[in-house]
């Protein structure tokens, strides 16, 4: 975050690119994020890895899927293997249905643009009925643990 604030407020204050003008706002976002991209890469590659123990603590907690994370799992075998990775994606689709139709259903309505806040809000409970559906099928517990 810090490379971010610090290029965005050199390119506005040293190259005098003006952020309320549609063409330097978009040079400011699109050199940020390269430049945001090079120092969190570099920072991957050059601090140490997390411990054995922390990976298998967040393990245990996160219960991932395997892809990715089959050497972790190998240490903690009595961890159950999810196996739910389509159904938390499509719940997590679903959520983002809900919280932005939601916010954008909030927004419409109270500019009086009814139709289109009714039609978001739809979205929105559209996706929260799927959540819920989805969640009293496979039980709350699975994401209360």
């Amino acid at each position: 975050m810090a490379a971010a604030f610090v290029t965005s407020v050199t390119l506005q204050t040293a190259f005098h690119l003006d952020s309320d003008n549609p063409v330097d706002f978009a040079y400011i976002i699109l050199i940020t994020v390269g430049v945001t991209t090079v120092v969190w890469v570099a920072t991957t590659f050059l601090t140490a890895p997390e411990s054995d123990a922390t990976l298998e603590r967040f393990y245990r907690r996160v219960r991932p899927s395997l892809a990715g994370w089959r050497r972790v799992a190998a240490l903690a075998p009595d961890v159950k293997v999810s196996s739910d990775l389509t159904r938390n994606l499509i719940d997590w689709l679903c959520g983002c249905a809900l919280v932005y139709g939601a916010l954008f259903g909030i927004g419409k309505i109270i500019l009086k643009y009814y139709g289109t806040g009714l039609v978001f809000i739809a979205i929105a409970l559209a996706g929260g009925g799927v959540i819920y559906r989805d969640l009293s099928r496979r039980g709350w517990a699975s994401v209360m643990e």
